[in-house]
């Protein structure tokens, strides 16, 4: 079986549920699933692959970082300001309970205009910024990531090329969710959707969670498909979105109807789904998605500039990117980066080397 088979497999058992078949413990291990599958009792024995374990782990990290988010929103709350959470903590209402879906952070979307106002109410709270990344908070073992937009385009400025929804309009179309009994504020269906398809591209699929997310988030039945086509046609993200639905069709997921028809309709050229099944065998040493989200852009100038930002951004951020090199030898960065850079060309062609060649090539 190949490991892009492994993995469209995985999806479907994680979406729709069924026997596990080939598929070895480790496999399940490695993508943080065995929470999920051991809530589904998929296969009845999970508990001597010490999967249980894992489950009991999730849930108690996923329980503290939730009663944590909690009492932080009710203090934002009390200073006036507000946030929207973000897939995928927002997401974890769609899973049977807190241990079946690992998360590292918690995304956190502020208001317009408000994003270093939350940051200083966060660190008064006893919340403490990540040296050289000031949208990143930490409190024990729990981690903030806070957006001024979805796409963190303060980075990468020409990313709003490859898709952008305005902060103020996603902020409008906010809505009401209970996450493990607490009340916040989550992105409106479409906008959750769209956000979902492009950041789980944007990482070439590396978690194979966010596939089974997108497939959940499809079956809401607050999602208007309709609107969320026009909104993909509108922000410039509805080809991320129908690369999710390629995978999970050829992963046999149940995908509701209409969206199964907007696929049929707009459905990706050969080559593009050649490249999302390879991608999606080598998901954790490529950036191809990133590649393909920015190719995805309108116009050939837009690429070059989304291009040249990835490969050469600015200075502040190659700090980020290389947070031991002090700030008075900044010039450096940009060496380091080239070698970076060539570093992942050669890992890149070594993806696209067939399997036993490959694995010939690492054992020498």
């Amino acid at each position: 079986m190949t490991t892009t088979q492994h993995a469209l497999d995985l999806v479907h058992l994680g979406a729709d549920g069924g026997a596990l078949g080939e598929l070895d413990s480790d496999t399940i291990s490695s993508e943080g699933l065995e929470g999920l599958f051991v809530a589904r009792r998929v296969p009845p024995g999970a508990d001597r692959l010490n999967w249980r374990d894992a489950y009991v782990t999730t849930a108690a990290r996923t329980v503290v970082a939730l009663q944590e988010l909690a009492g932080t929103l009710r203090q934002l709350l009390a200073s006036g300001t507000d946030v929207v959470v973000l897939p995928g903590a927002a997401l974890l209402r769609f899973y049977p309970d807190a241990g079946c879906r690992p998360m590292d952070d918690i995304d956190l979307l502020c208001a317009p205009g408000q994003g270093a106002a939350v940051a200083g109410l966060l660190r008064q709270q006893g919340w403490a910024a990540t040296p050289r990344h000031p949208d990143l908070l930490s409190k024990g073992q729990v981690c903030l990531d806070l957006h001024d937009d979805l796409f963190h385009c303060e980075r990468i400025e020409a990313r709003r090329y490859a898709g952008w929804l305005d902060p103020q309009e996603v902020w409008s179309r906010r809505r009401r969710a209970s996450i493990d009994g607490t009340e916040v504020w989550v992105l409106g269906p479409e906008d959750e959707v769209l956000y979902t398809a492009a950041h789980a591209l944007r990482h070439s699929y590396r978690r194979l969670t966010w596939l089974i997310d997108l497939a959940l988030q499809l079956r809401d039945e607050t999602l208007d498909v309709g609107r969320l086509r026009t909104l993909g046609a509108s922000c410039g993200l509805a080809r991320p979105v129908l690369f999710g639905l390629a995978l999970l069709q050829a992963a046999r997921v149940d995908i509701p109807p209409l969206a199964r028809a907007w696929y049929e309709e707009c459905t990706p050229a050969a080559l593009e789904l050649r490249l999302l099944y390879w991608m999606l065998g080598v998901r954790q040493t490529t950036c191809a998605g990133e590649m393909l989200w920015y190719w995805t852009s309108p116009s050939w100038r837009h690429r070059g500039r989304l291009f040249r930002e990835f490969i050469f951004p600015r200075t502040e951020v190659l700090l980020q990117v290389f947070p031991r090199v002090p700030r008075g030898l900044a010039p450096v960065v940009y060496g380091l980066r080239c070698g970076q850079l060539m570093k992942r060309f050669l890992l890149e062609l070594l993806a696209m080397i067939p399997a036993p060649v490959n694995r010939r090539a690492r054992r020498g």
